[in-house]
């Protein structure tokens, strides 16, 4: 199975991103050290760590291990130190003085990367890994490191080995004994793994499946998960996601026309979250979705819908077509719609004008707006009022405007919070119905 990306495609005088999964900070987190010191013993043992990053590993006797939470160069953690003498200890900035180590010292570093717009890996990493494909790394104190890069729950980990200047060869053969011992931890069946959802067995879900998950335990909040030939969306079950102007719309699956729709503004989207009706860049957001060990997990991070999802032919044996078009929507309905989304509140004034395409983009009262040009008319629809995004209490501005296409009602794009207490040249406007209709 494969993951979805796209980038977001939306015309907006706002936008707002809401993303949790980069942390930059120039101090130390509070360490936690669990240490363990492996020592023989006359009885047989295996002697594993369990790493409070994920991993398990089979530490060589004599050696110690400590789990770590040390923020270093801002973009870094380091997860795991294991080491064939006392532990390092990082300085109040996360860094280590490998100089001030003993001669014969080998340290291994387990370090994660997180860095906005960084790409990982294109694939996940077999386990298990061969530190014979190690790099040799900069040292910024000249001593001799080498570097294991590999991938797991698309997370971009590092491998890190410090040598000193008299390291054994006996050591240096344990550390590639020791690389070679680290496995994941295993995936309980259900549950939150990793903070990613476990919602079950692939062959639960057969192509075509569409189910909703409520999962309060997590972070990833509830979303539908639907089973595509190749890929498995997991759709965040509100669209008009990280909107200014718009209020998140709960979506509903409707079995019949084989749709998600947003009841307030009539809007539907295909199984793979293309927006169906409007303009057709509010596609619908959806958290990260892979399979590891036959499960299905969702989380690790979401993303807008913006860009073109996979063809409904490429998923699905039964591909819906167009959808059938009902009655266009009246300036009241347009109006009662668009008032349910907006963030204005409360409303003080409210009003509608119906345009031709080219008479809402020469008006630039949306700049930069986007309409396709096989939608003929717009509603122009306009709300004063106090303006607060979803989730924060501040006034960002006054009104908030929306491009409707006249014969859905589908949303096309909107704007909101410019100057004023009512959106520049929308007066101005050419009504092509009489008030009131």
């Amino acid at each position: 199975m494969t993951r979805r990306f796209g980038p977001v495609v939306v015309t907006s005088a706002v936008l707002i991103v809401v993303m949790a999964a980069f942390q930059l900070s120039s101090s130390r987190p509070p360490e936690t050290h669990t240490e363990a010191l492996v020592t023989p013993s006359s009885q047989p043992q295996i002697p594993v760590f369990h790493s409070a990053a994920g991993f398990d590993v089979v530490v060589p006797a004599g050696w110690t291990a400590s789990d770590r939470t040390e923020n270093f160069n801002r973009r870094s953690t380091r997860l795991l130190v294991i080491s064939n003498g006392p532990q390092p200890q990082a300085s109040n900035i996360g860094l280590i003085k490998w100089s001030d180590l003993p001669a014969d010292h080998v340290v291994l570093e387990l370090t994660d990367f997180s860095f906005p717009g960084f790409p990982g890996a294109t694939n996940e990493s077999a386990f298990p890994l061969d530190w014979g494909t190690a790099q040799p790394t900069l040292d910024p104190e000249g001593g001799i490191a080498s570097a294991l890069r590999f991938q797991y729950l698309l997370q971009s980990l590092t491998l890190t080995a410090h040598y000193g200047s008299a390291a054994s060869a006996d050591d240096r053969t344990a550390l590639s004994e020791l690389v070679a011992s680290v496995r994941p931890q295993p995936i309980p069946t259900s549950g939150v793994y990793r903070g990613w959802d476990i919602v079950g067995p692939l062959a639960t879900f057969p192509v075509g499946a569409v189910r909703h998950f409520d999962t309060p335990q997590s972070r990833a909040g509830n979303f539908f998960i639907v089973r595509g030939e190749h890929t498995i969306f997991a759709h965040i079950d509100h669209a008009y996601q990280s909107m200014g102007a718009m209020k998140p719309c709960p979506i509903r699956y409707d079995a019949v026309s084989r749709t998600f729709a947003c009841d307030a503004t009539a809007d539907h989207w295909s199984r793979t979250g293309a927006q169906l009706t409007g303009g057709g860049l509010f596609g619908l957001e959806y958290h990260v979705a892979i399979v590891k060990d036959g499960l299905v997990l969702v989380g690790g991070g979401s993303a807008g819908g913006g860009g073109p999802p996979p063809a409904e032919a490429d998923e699905f044996v039964d591909p819906i077509g167009t959808p059938a078009v009902g009655t266009s929507p009246t300036r009241t309905e347009v109006l009662d719609r668009y008032s349910q989304i907006t963030t204005t509140s409360p409303i003080e004034r409210a009003s509608a004008r119906l345009v031709t395409r080219n008479t809402a983009l020469a008006s630039n009262v949306i700049r930069g707006a986007y309409i396709r040009p096989d939608i003929d008319r717009v509603w122009v629809v306009a709300f004063t009022g106090d303006v607060r995004f979803p989730g924060s209490g501040d006034v960002h501005g006054r009104w908030a405007m929306f491009y409707v296409d006249a014969k859905t009602g589908g949303a096309i794009t909107m704007a909101c919070c410019g100057s004023g207490d009512w959106p520049p040249g929308f007066d101005a406007l050419p009504d092509l119905v009489p008030s009131g209709n």
